[in-house]
């Protein structure tokens, strides 16, 4: 018996050259249906995050239609909804909900993105060894 191991390497998801995507603004995209009521719930929750983070960009896509259906299925959309993508301010998708996320753990995560930090809250790369260097020269 041969055993083959297939592995896939996928770039980031990114919502740049997109309607979805503003610089240096970060970008909330739900994907939605009229007929489901955790995508009424998840929509309610952006209303609610747009009113204490004005700057952020939330747009809400209707997938009932074909058209918006294919369109949601180029940025991972499958057959559960609603679907959430959540983008820093260089347009990369860095986290992806397939249900309505927590308001504390969503809340969290834009202020670590509105700080210039990582989703788990460390610094960029770059940054970390600015900073690196900068803490040396004292030494």
């Amino acid at each position: 018996m041969m055993l083959i191991t297939t592995i896939i390497f996928s770039a980031p998801l990114s919502l740049k050259n997109t309607q979805f995507y503003k610089p240096n603004t970060i970008s909330i995209v739900v994907f939605y249906t009229s007929w489901c009521p955790p995508c009424t719930r998840a929509r309610v929750l952006m209303n609610e995050i747009k009113k204490t983070h004005p700057k952020i960009l939330i747009t809400a896509v209707n997938v009932d239609n074909s058209p918006a259906l294919q369109k949601g299925k180029t940025f991972g959309l499958t057959e559960n909804i609603p679907y959430i993508l959540i983008a820093d301010q260089s347009g990369t998708v860095v986290k992806r909900f397939q249900s309505i996320p927590d308001k504390t753990i969503l809340t969290a995560l834009i202020k670590r993105l509105e700080e210039g930090r990582l989703e788990n809250g460390t610094l960029p790369a770059n940054q970390r060894i600015d900073t690196w260097k900068m803490n040396r020269k004292g030494m």
